[in-house]
């Protein structure tokens, strides 16, 4: 079942990333919702689901908006393992910690992207990508991640309690 709603979700969020929040633009900028779904399973559940969602995340914006396979897949990856370490050492209820996580998260993102997509290329103007794509890309995807982060947390604790329940089902 939790297969099933990460898919559900990833999926959903390709289908916005890609429609709705284009319309939604502030200075032309849009939320990396990839990002804050990557970093609330992370919190949640553990560096591993973590880097999973990370995976798939990363592969299905390689897949639609990449312009090379593996680019984004091995980035929200590594964002999805390394975010996923605090799991235990933090307070599930606390809703600091993942606004502060996708702002970071979203900027070391971002400075990969420029670095390995316009850099190379000789586009070499930082200052202009740092205020104009940067910060008001984190800035904005912090804001969001406030209410992704709450209603992925309580999926998670439905879907903790459901199994509980299977558990103590088939205990034998």
């Amino acid at each position: 079942m939790r297969a099933f709603c990460i898919a559900l979700i990833l999926t959903i969020t390709n289908v916005l990333q890609s429609t709705y929040f284009q319309h939604i633009r502030i200075r032309g900028t849009i939320p990396n919702i990839f990002i804050t779904i990557i970093i609330s399973f992370a919190l949640l559940r553990g560096e591993k689901e973590g880097g999973i969602v990370g995976f798939f995340a990363g592969l299905i914006q390689d897949i639609y908006f990449g312009m090379a396979l593996g680019f984004n897949t091995l980035l929200c990856m590594y964002i999805g393992y390394f975010c996923g370490k605090l799991n235990k050492k933090f307070y599930r209820e606390n809703f600091l910690l993942p606004i502060i996580l996708t702002v970071v998260s979203t900027i070391f993102y971002d400075l990969n992207i420029y670095i390995f997509s316009y850099l190379v290329r000789g586009k070499v103007d930082f200052k202009f990508f740092l205020n104009n794509i940067i910060i008001p890309e984190a800035v904005y995807t912090g804001v969001i991640s406030i209410l992704v982060y709450q209603g992925i947390y309580y999926l998670n604790k439905k879907l903790e309690l459901r199994e509980q329940k299977y558990k103590k089902l088939f205990k034998l």
